[in-house]
Formats: C-alpha cells, structure tokens, sequence
C-alpha cells in the first residue's frame, strides 16, 4: 500500500533541462557558466523549498501540542464535572431522571 505522502507531482518530471538533453551537440566548455548558472539557481529554490518545509513542519508540531493540551484540559474538566454531580446526586438523593409534569386537559 503506497503512503498518502509518497505521491509523485509535476517536480518528478524529468524535463530536457534536468535530463541535460541538447538538440545540437556542443562542446563542453561553451556552456559551461550557463550550466553553472542554471545549476546554482536550482540549489537557491531547493534551498527555500528545504526552509519552507522546516518551517511548515515546525508550524504543524507547535500546533499538534496545542491540540493536545486543549484535549487534556478538557478530558480533566468533563472528569471534574462528571465527579461533582455524583457527589450532588450522593448529598441530594435525587435521580438524574427528570419526570414530567403531567396536566389533564378535557375537552
């Protein structure tokens, strides 16, 4: 079974560029500083991409703790809640049933 996160995209087409593809071929170093170029602008975008990621990973963590602690406070303050109506049904006597007021009504 493939893992939800593992789909492949638009970035893992091998493009001409990427595939160093030429229609002519050429010396070596006619192209050099171009290929550097092009190379070096590439490492810049995966670089921001790599911050990017850091950054979105760092969001979704900070939040996932949030999360959990909202969760336990409220799983404490149901249990604090649930304990004192025992504790008022224990001193009171009463039911938790509530029985209806019934009315006759002739016609």
């Amino acid at each position: 079974m493939k893992e939800p996160g593992a789909r492949r995209g638009v970035e893992h087409i091998r493009t001409a560029r990427s595939g160093s593809l030429r229609s002519v071929p050429r010396k070596q170093d006619d192209y050099s500083y171009l290929d550097l170029y092009i190379l070096d602008k590439e490492r810049e975008r995966l670089e921001d991409e790599l911050s990017y990621v850091g950054k979105r990973g760092g969001r979704a963590s900070k939040r996932l703790e949030e999360i959990k602690l909202k969760m336990e406070d409220l799983k404490r303050k149901l249990e604090d809640a649930k304990n004192e109506e025992e504790v008022k049904e224990t001193v009171n006597g009463t039911s938790r049933e509530k029985k209806w007021k019934v009315m006759k009504i002739d016609y």
